[in-house]
């Protein structure tokens, strides 16, 4: 967070008002963000789909890659 930039304070105050932490860098791996993160190092950003993230969210394995899950079709 740039503490000179009113935009980045107004942000960081925004979010502790709402109960949030803002940090930067990757998330802790054993939360669904981290779990996404690693998943899309380890595969590219462009191999993550929706079923990606809500499998991480509900804290079931997260699809292989091209496994037609989340294509989008019908979702």
């Amino acid at each position: 967070m740039d503490t000179d930039d009113p935009q980045d304070v107004g942000a960081a105050f925004w979010a502790q008002v709402h109960g949030f932490t803002v940090v930067e860098g990757p998330a802790p791996p054993d939360t669904p963000l981290g779990r996404v993160q690693a998943f899309a190092a380890a595969h590219g950003g462009e191999a993550v789909t929706e079923e990606h993230v809500r499998a991480a969210i509900e804290g079931r394995p997260l699809p292989a890659p091209g496994s037609g899950a989340g294509s989008g079709a019908g979702n």
